[in-house]
C-alpha cells in the first residue's frame, strides 16, 4: 500500500507542476484547482495513514490567494521527497531554481540550504541577494528589513529556530513575522502557527543573511539570559562614529549590519547615494562609508567624487562593494578616491577583517 501511494504521490506532483505558470500570473481558476488538490491529499493522507501529507496539504486547501504558489512549491517539494522514499534533510531547490528563472530541471540535488542558494545563484549569473529579490517577487513576499521585537523572539523556541533556520522578526496577535532562506517549508509553516497560536507569514533572506540574523536575534538573547558570561570581546573597541552602509538592496544592508553591530559598530543606513549625501552632511560624523557600486540615482563612483570634492568629508574613509570582476575597474575605484573595495558575495569574516582593518590603517594615519 505504501509504495502504491507513493507512486501516486508522483503524478500529483507533476500535476502541481503544471500549475505553475498560470499560478505564477495569479490565475484564480488555477488557485482553485490547487485548493481542489489540496483537499484530496488532504484526504488522502488521513485516510491511508500519512498525517504529514494530510497536515501540509491542508495547508494549501485553505490558501489565500497570495499564498498558493509558495505553498504549491513546497507541496511539490514535500510530496517529492516522500516518494522517492527519503526522509533525508537535504535540501529541495526546484522552487528555487524556477524562482531565479531557470528550468526546473536544472534543480542540482544538494545537502544544504546555503549550497543551494549557491548554486542557483551561480547558475542564473546573479548574486544571492538578487536571487533573494527574485524569490520574493516569484512568491509576492518581503525580503527582510529592518527590526525585530522581543515579543517575536519569546513566541518562537530557540529549539525551532534552530533547527528550521527561522528568525522571528515580528509579531502581532494574529501574525507572526519570520526572516528565512526557504519560505516553501510548510512543515515549519505548520509548526509555528501551532506553537505561537498566530499565521506565519515568511520574509525572505539568503542563508548568509539567516546566519547573522540568528547569532544577532538569537545568539545575543541566549547570552544575556546566561548571568556570568563574559562579553564577547571585539578586535576593534566600538566607537561612538558610526559606519554609513549604502546599497539599495534592503537584504544586503541588513546582512552588513548584522555583521558589523555584532562587532561593536553603530551603523546608518541609506538605499542610494543622494540619500547618503543627506546623511553625511545632516547626521554625521561618520568612521567610514561602505557603498554598493551599482545603485540608482547616483552609483558608489559618483559618490566617491561626491565626498572627495567635498572639504568636511574628502578624508572619510571609502570602501566600494562589488559583484564586478573587473581589475581594470577596482583600479579606477582606487585611483578615484576608494580607500579598499570589497567583492560580492560577501564572506563574513573577509568582510569583517577588511572593514576593521581599514579603521586602524587610517585611523593611525590621521592621528600620526
Amino acid at each position: 500500500m505504501q509504495e502504491w501511494y507513493r507512486q501516486a504521490m508522483r503524478g500529483r506532483v507533476d500535476e502541481l507542476r503544471a500549475l505553475r505558470p498560470r499560478l505564477s500570473e495569479g490565475n484564480h481558476r488555477a488557485e482553485d484547482e490547487a485548493r481542489q488538490i489540496g483537499m484530496s491529499l488532504r484526504g488522502s493522507g488521513a485516510t491511508f495513514g500519512f498525517p504529514l501529507i494530510s497536515s501540509v496539504a491542508g495547508l494549501l486547501e485553505t490558501s489565500r490567494d497570495e499564498d498558493v504558489l509558495r505553498r504549491v512549491e513546497g507541496l511539490i517539494a514535500q510530496l517529492a521527497r516522500f516518494a522517492r522514499g527519503s526522509d533525508d534533510a537535504g535540501f529541495e531547490s526546484e522552487w528555487l531554481a524556477v524562482a531565479a528563472g531557470l528550468p526546473a530541471t536544472s534543480a542540482p540535488a544538494v545537502e544544504s540550504e546555503v549550497e543551494g542558494w549557491e548554486l542557483v545563484s551561480r547558475a542564473a549569473g546573479c548574486d544571492v541577494s538578487e536571487l533573494a529579490s527574485r524569490v520574493a517577487r516569484y512568491f509576492g513576499i518581503d525580503i527582510v528589513g529592518q527590526g525585530h521585537s522581543a515579543g517575536a523572539r519569546r513566541l518562537v523556541p530557540e529549539a525551532l529556530a534552530s533547527s528550521a533556520r527561522v528568525i522571528p522578526l515580528r509579531e502581532d496577535s494574529i501574525t507572526i513575522t519570520v526572516a528565512t532562506a526557504n519560505p516553501t517549508a510548510l512543515t515549519t509553516e505548520v509548526e509555528l502557527e501551532r506553537l505561537t497560536g498566530r499565521r506565519p507569514v515568511f520574509e525572505v533572506a539568503p542563508p548568509e543573511l539567516i546566519d547573522a540574523l540568528f547569532d544577532e536575534v538569537i545568539g545575543s538573547a541566549s547570552r544575556a539570559t546566561e548571568p556570568g558570561d563574559a562579553a564577547v570581546p571585539t578586535a576593534v573597541a566600538p566607537g561612538d562614529q558610526p559606519v554609513l552602509v549604502v546599497d539599495d538592496e534592503p537584504s544586503s544592508r541588513v546582512l552588513v549590519r548584522a555583521l558589523l553591530e555584532r562587532r561593536g559598530h553603530p551603523v546608518v543606513e541609506a538605499p542610494d547615494g543622494m540619500q547618503a549625501l543627506e546623511r553625511l552632511h545632516e547626521a554625521g560624523p561618520f568612521s567610514l562609508v561602505l557603498a554598493d557600486l551599482n545603485m540608482p540615482r547616483m552609483d558608489g563612483l559618483e559618490l566617491i567624487w561626491e565626498i572627495r570634492d567635498s572639504p568636511p568629508l574628502s578624508r572619510l574613509p571609502v570602501i566600494v562593494v562589488t559583484g564586478e570582476k573587473d581589475e581594470v575597474l577596482e583600479t579606477q575605484l582606487m585611483e578615484e578616491g576608494a580607500d579598499d573595495y570589497i567583492r560580492k558575495p560577501i564572506d563574513p569574516q573577509l568582510f569583517v577583517a577588511r572593514i576593521e582593518s581599514t579603521l586602524r590603517r587610517l585611523g593611525a594615519a590621521h592621528s600620526g
